[in-house]
């Protein structure tokens, strides 16, 4: 008989610290099934090491040395994994009660599933629309983070995208891909589909996997009943300019590995230019909000506050 748990739960952290503890701490609380927790560490300078070896001496810490990205370091977590099934799950989730359980369940009955991922929820409880079909370019347009979807959240167009947007009850669905934030598979779709796909760095490996688990012929299914809230990027206003190139990099790896193949290869010039522009755009529209908000802030501060600063 085997001695593998019946869960490996994977987290990478990258300067975590201020969250980390209090996802794994919910991780303590709501999961019932025997698990086991493994977090690879891409070279956080914040302390996350030693808290995590401090307050959390059952975790299993591998260190990768440097950050070597999402991909490579939860591959190397999995690797590292034991149990019957592994989830992927973000620094800066807090999980519902039994949440990963339902997962397990699912999963467990239902053979023909390769993927279980919750309904993911934005910390107001809203959803976070991250269960989806597969992208084409109209998603640059009509994406989750795109302005006309949050101009127009009803368009038909955008719908077609987020398929899993404001689930109705609670039974599982299928869908196309979902977040890496929480994605769980168990263990031989792991070995048959391989792990994530290292030539990204972060962004868009967990469309590439899902879509390699739905070609070996597995469902991708969101089971809204699991619930688990996700502060997306750390909470932060916008991304910071490396973040967006890493984003449109991986998009660009992405339609090139599923959609710019055989004679289609020649249009990945045209790719290229087409998300490096868009990239461009972004890093100069959230740098031009930044600074709108630091000139507010100045406006509001009370006079003489700046007199201390030197």
């Amino acid at each position: 008989m085997s001695d593998a748990p019946d869960l490996s739960i994977v987290v990478v952290t990258y300067n975590s610290r201020e969250f980390i503890a209090d996802c794994l701490r919910s991780v303590i609380a709501t999961v019932r099934c025997e698990h086991e927790v493994v977090v690879a560490d891409n070279a956080s300078v914040d302390g996350t090491v030693d808290l995590l070896r401090r307050d959390f001496p059952d975790v299993a810490v591998i260190e990768m040395g440097e950050n070597a990205g999402f991909a490579r370091a939860n591959n190397r977590a999995l690797a590292a994994s034991t149990g019957r099934h592994a989830v992927l799950l973000n620094g800066d989730t807090l999980l519902g009660e039994g949440a990963l359980d339902a997962l397990v369940a699912h999963l467990d009955g239902n053979p023909a599933a390769g993927v279980a991922s919750p309904q993911l929820l934005n910390t107001d409880l809203s959803d976070q629309r991250t269960a989806r079909a597969f992208p084409t370019p109209a998603a640059a347009l009509w994406g989750r983070r795109s302005p006309l979807t949050r101009w127009f959240p009803k368009n038909r167009w955008s719908a077609r995208y987020l398929v899993g947007a404001d689930p109705v009850g609670e039974d599982p669905y299928e869908v196309d891909w979902v977040s890496g934030a929480c994605l769980m598979a168990p263990r031989h779709v792991l070995a048959q589909v391989g792990g994530l796909d290292e030539g990204f760095f972060m962004h868009w490996e967990d469309a590439d996997w899902c879509r390699r688990v739905k070609d070996a012929g597995f469902g991708v299914y969101c089971v809204p009943s699991a619930r688990v809230i996700h502060a997306e990027g750390g909470s932060r206003r916008g991304w910071p300019p490396a973040q967006v190139r890493h984003f449109h990099r991986g998009a660009y790896r992405y339609y090139s590995k599923h959609h710019l193949t055989g004679p289609r290869r020649l249009l990945r010039p045209l790719a290229a230019a087409v998300l490096a522009g868009r990239a461009g755009l972004v890093i100069t529209r959230d740098a031009a909000a930044e600074r709108l908000r630091r000139r507010h802030r100045s406006r509001v501060v009370p006079s003489g506050a700046a007199c201390n600063a030197t």
